[in-house]
């Protein structure tokens, strides 16, 4: 009956919890690992899009008209007219759900 006794109390002194599954912190902290990892994603996707966005900006500058302004004028440029007939577009079908 002391052995059973000893065993207990030893048992109810011990450090680590013996109830199974997650504790709560357990899954408070998950949660809040997660969300911080989304906010990371998105924040990483923002990053790279307005990257993307100056990146596209400044070609946009970089237009040959810009370029041969830069010539000086008494030199002579031989430039080539050429007409394009644009491309018909077509109306694009939409469905709507119902």
């Amino acid at each position: 009956m002391t052995g059973l006794l000893t065993g207990y109390a030893a048992a109810a002194q011990s450090a680590t919890p013996t109830t199974a599954g997650p504790q709560p912190t357990d899954v408070l902290s998950w949660l809040a690992w997660g969300l911080a990892a989304v906010v990371l994603l998105f924040g990483m996707m923002t990053a790279s899009s307005l990257a993307s966005a100056v990146a596209y900006s400044v070609q946009e500058k970089d237009t040959p008209e810009e370029a041969t302004s830069t010539i000086s004028e008494a030199t002579p440029v031989a430039t080539t007219v050429t007409s394009v007939a644009p491309t018909p577009t077509l109306p694009v079908e939409q469905k709507v759900a119902a």
